[in-house]
């Protein structure tokens, strides 16, 4: 039976490899994963310090990640038709980039649709300064993680106050 105490004691047998998945979860998405880390935190499952370093480190590991690709494409491969192409979509979505870098990949990471990484491989690739990237990557980073812990930590509150039927809680019919 899928109880409130059966999903709370799975969740805080494995919390060392919800810490792992919220750091790969990160690196390949966000949101969603950092909305959950904060519901579980809610439940006590995992706690809500360790889930925030998780999202720090792995957001700092997509941020490397991505600047060392931008970086490297722009090294070897910025003769390709496919890069002008992906440059200028970067461009459009955020058209003072370079004249702005720090306030462009400041708000990329709270734009949908991967934007993000987009932001992140530009940066490298136009060789944004790294003292510029690191302190806008910090403060967007702590802003964000703090927002979408809180989300998942107050949207779970609201959820189980109103009802404490897990099931109904995570959208299943019986």
């Amino acid at each position: 039976m899928l109880t409130l105490s059966y999903i709370k004691h799975f969740a805080s047998i494995h919390a060392d490899i919800a810490y792992i998945l919220i750091v790969l979860g990160i690196v390949i998405e966000g949101e969603i994963i950092v909305i959950m880390a904060g519901i579980f935190a809610h439940l006590g499952s995992i706690n809500i310090y360790y889930a925030f370093l998780a999202t720090v480190f792995g957001g700092s590991i997509k941020s490397v990640l991505g600047y060392s690709l931008g970086y490297y494409l722009q090294k070897h491969h910025s003769h390709r038709p496919i890069i002008y192409q992906a440059e200028r979509r970067v461009n459009y979505f955020l058209p003072n980039f370079c004249r702005k870098p720090f306030w462009s990949i400041f708000l990329s990471r709270f734009l949908v649709l991967g934007l993000h990484w987009f932001a992140l491989i530009y940066t490298g690739y136009k060789k944004i300064r790294v003292h510029t990237f690191a302190k806008a990557e910090a403060f967007s980073l702590s802003v964000w993680s703090v927002a979408m812990l809180s989300i998942g930590y107050f949207f779970s509150y609201t959820a189980l106050s109103i009802s404490r039927d897990v099931r109904k809680f995570l959208g299943i019919r019986s």
